[in-house]
């Protein structure tokens, strides 16, 4: 950013009346001798919180505060001589923040502006920030940019040349959802109102489709059009794009989506398969959808996020009309069943099953043990499917639940790998930038096959994706969720990584039962489309292995579609990736017709061998890890 001109530009504004620049710098806001990210670490904190005094007369209209804000994640109460005028933005993405001071709340002569922090640590840059005579709708204005990027919905992010995103108004009511340098478009057409300045405006559509970035300089009372043609860059014909976890505003009392703009942006990511979840609450969003237009992009299904102390379960689809189940049930043996019993449900998932809640993780402490698989509540686990990526809940180490998953699966679970969203908000948390793909029939997004999709669900036949998609087959025939049978000395696999230009691989391996046996290094320029594919022979193996491929990349950073931070940080160090992966293929190694866990072959093992620990030693030199960590839990103790 180039501070001497705009403080150029503050100045004159100052000596017209306009603008009193409160404070010029950037501040590092935070809690001394503590960090919140490494980033931080070596930033020495400027003060805990902000408080200027400054000369004023008092207001007899509506004026605004203009502060720019970075890296702010909790709330941050903004003060005008003690009198609440709103928050800093709850985002990472620098933005500029701006605020109505309501006429009266200045007051002739000094006055005091405090940016008040919050009880934890929130390592938070502000500044600098200016106070504005004009209201917002004089602030925000000045010059306007006429986009057409249509016809179908999308997303129109501006920013400055820094990357800050733009404040801006957006036309026309009723087809726009507006948050900070966000738009999301019905028809790809959209009239952004902002101040003269250079800027840079990116429209896209979601994974699977390319980014269009347009360099832009307006002045004072200049109308620009700018026709932008988005096009398709990922191939994902016979996959159907799904967020299985989406909240709003208007249902689940947080976030700021409302109803109507949750359609917007379900259509303008390319969601195809939209499930409302909201906390215990039974939406429908089809009549939404039809009001703003946009029934013909998705098919949406009424679900429930069942949000209890004891854990966060998506059930989906429910009949209209139907009453949500008790969710102060602590008990998974009824709460469970309840939930399965719900007319329509067809699939149950356990959401961020690491993330803490009301003192529980479903999948931490003494609850599960994520070397053996063993659940303190297994007999009850009911479930369908897993959230191993929740975007708008990210964890440190983008492996963890995939491990605890394959733990799962090694102990006997059949459950599916899912990914979602989560999201509350119209952009601090993307939808759709977690989300499950469904081997199903896609050609008419606006009525798809439900009982093929459920199916699809039951089967395993999905996959995972945050930034990339991963396909697999195994000797040319089996895709995801078969069972491979009829397998000779030597299996074949072949694995194809896909993503836009926008995001780039770098790494993908193969893991049997949990377990690395191949990897490789990818070589990405930013090719949109097919990115790698890559194809091993592999031996055999010994016994039945669940077959999953993992392709990893580096995050995407630009305010268009960045990767969020983690939600409840293991690390002080953030290392965004992007992932996508299978879920399973099923090798029925032993040729019996059926699949056989690690679990269940330790128990057969221990069994035949339990009583000759030697023989049962060299019997397990020849299993993999995951069969010999089993045997290790059920075989009798050494004398």
């Amino acid at each position: 950013m180039n501070w001497a001109r705009l403080l150029a530009v503050w100045a004159a504004g100052t000596a017209l009346g306009q603008e009193i620049v409160l404070e010029a710098n950037k501040l590092h806001l935070g809690k001394s001798g503590q960090f919140e990210w490494e980033s931080f670490k070596d930033i020495p904190v400027d003060a805990e919180r902000l408080e200027r005094r400054f000369e004023a007369k008092t207001n007899t209209s509506a004026h605004t505060l203009r502060i720019w804000q970075r890296d702010v994640k909790l709330i941050w109460p903004v003060m005008l001589n003690g009198r609440r005028i709103g928050t800093l933005t709850n985002a990472e993405t620098p933005l500029e923040c701006v605020l109505t001071v309501p006429a009266g709340a200045l007051r002739n002569g000094e006055n005091l502006l405090v940016i008040d922090a919050p009880s934890a640590l929130d390592d938070t840059e502000v500044g600098p920030v200016i106070l504005d005579s004009r209201p917002q709708q004089e602030v925000i204005g000045g010059a306007t940019i006429q986009v057409n990027a249509g016809p179908l919905p999308c997303r129109l992010t501006l920013t400055r040349k820094d990357g800050t995103l733009q404040p801006l108004r957006a036309e026309p009511a009723g087809e726009v959802a507006v948050r900070t340098g966000v738009v999301y478009t019905r028809q790809g057409r959209a009239t952004l109102h902002v101040p003269p300045g250079d800027y840079l405006l990116h429209a896209g559509r979601g994974f699977e489709w390319g980014l269009v970035t347009a360099q832009i300089s307006l002045q004072p009372g200049d109308a620009r059009e700018l026709r932008l043609k988005l096009e398709r860059e990922v191939d994902t014909r016979g996959w159907i794009a799904a967020d299985s976890h989406i909240h709003t505003l208007t249902h689940s009392g947080h976030g700021d989506a409302k109803i109507e703009e949750r359609m917007l942006t379900i259509a303008g990511e390319g969601i195809e398969l939209a499930i409302a979840t909201d906390h215990n609450h039974h939406a429908d969003y089809a009549p939404s959808a039809a009001s703003m237009g946009v029934a013909e992009h998705f098919t949406p299904v009424i679900g429930n996020e069942v949000t209890t102390k004891q854990g966060h379960f998506n059930a989906f689809p429910i009949l209209p009309g139907t009453k949500p189940v008790d969710h102060t049930e602590l008990d998974w043996s009824k709460l469970l069943p309840a939930i399965r019993a719900t007319p329509g449900v067809q699939v149950i998932t356990l959401n961020h099953p690491r993330d803490l809640h009301s003192g529980f993780i479903p999948l931490g402490g003494v609850q599960f043990n994520p070397k053996t698989g063993k659940h303190r509540q297994a007999d009850t686990l009911k479930i369908d499917a897993l959230e191993v990526v929740t975007s708008a809940a990210m964890q440190s180490d983008i492996h963890l639940l995939f491990r605890d998953w394959f733990a799962l699966l090694n102990r006997g679970h059949r459950i599916a790998a899912v990914a979602s969203s989560d999201t509350h908000d119209v952009n601090r948390f993307i939808l759709g930038q977690g989300r499950t793909y469904v081997a199903a029939k896609d050609e008419n997004p606006a009525k798809l096959d439900l009982d093929e999709i459920w199916r699809c669900y039951h089967e395993g036949r999905l996959l995972v994706s945050l930034g990339l998609m991963t396909t697999m087959k195994v000797n040319g025939r089996f895709g995801i969720g078969d069972t491979a049978t009829g397998l000779a000395d030597e299996v074949e696999v072949e694995i194809i990584v896909s993503g836009p230009a926008w995001t780039k691989a770098d790494h993908v391996e193969l893991l049997a039962n949990g377990i690395r046996v191949r990897e490789q290094k990818i070589e990405d320029t930013g090719k949109a489309g097919e990115k790698a594919r890559i194809t091993w022979k592999l031996p055999k193996p010994a016994h039945d292995v669940h077959l999953v491929a993992i392709a990893t990349g580096p995050g995407v950073t630009g305010p268009f579609w960045e990767i969020p931070r983690p939600y409840q940080p293991a690390s002080k160090t953030f290392t965004p990736r992007v992932i996508g992966a299978t879920n399973p293929i099923w090798l029925d190694a032993d040729g019996d017709g059926r699949f056989e866990s690690a679990f269940a072959i330790a128990q057969r093992l221990v069994s035949r061998f339990g009583g000759d620990e030697t023989r049962l030693q060299e019997v397990l030199t020849k299993q993999d890890e995951a069969v010999r960590v089993q045997a290790a839990t059920l075989r009798p103790a050494a004398p």
